[in-house]
């Protein structure tokens, strides 16, 4: 095989590692702007916290926002956010005091093999 072959095909390659290294750097830079996702960071202080996230179409969801001692309920769609209202102390003991299990009343995780069981049995139903 002549060397100006090995050559070619070393470039092609090249190419290909290229192209494939740019599509999946694309595909991260779009996966953080897409709409519907919210991703916070903690402040130097940790005063902005996401409590719970409620889907209620394709692009819009409710919101529980811990900041600081107040919690929010924001109400988000792919264009604006909107304060719906300020909880109070009461209707914020549901995220302060409560803390339930994750998983059942045991408090442990689920199998990742029993909760696909449990979701194939209602996707069937």
């Amino acid at each position: 095989m002549p060397w100006a072959e090995i050559g070619t095909l070393l470039g092609m390659l090249a190419a290909v590692v290229v192209i494939l290294l740019l599509a999946w750097l694309f595909t991260r830079y779009l996966a953080g702007r897409a709409p519907g996702t919210m991703r916070f960071s903690r402040s130097r202080e940790g005063q902005l916290e996401l409590l719970e996230r409620l889907p209620l179409g394709r692009e819009q969801y409710l919101a529980a926002v811990r900041t600081g001692d107040t919690i929010l309920l924001l109400g988000v769609t792919g264009s604006q956010i909107t304060l719906l209202r300020e909880l109070s102390a009461e209707e914020a003991s549901a995220w302060t005091e409560h803390t339930a299990p994750p998983c059942g009343e045991t408090g442990t995780p689920m199998p990742f093999q029993d909760a696909l069981r449990e979701v194939w049995k209602q996707r069937k139903k």
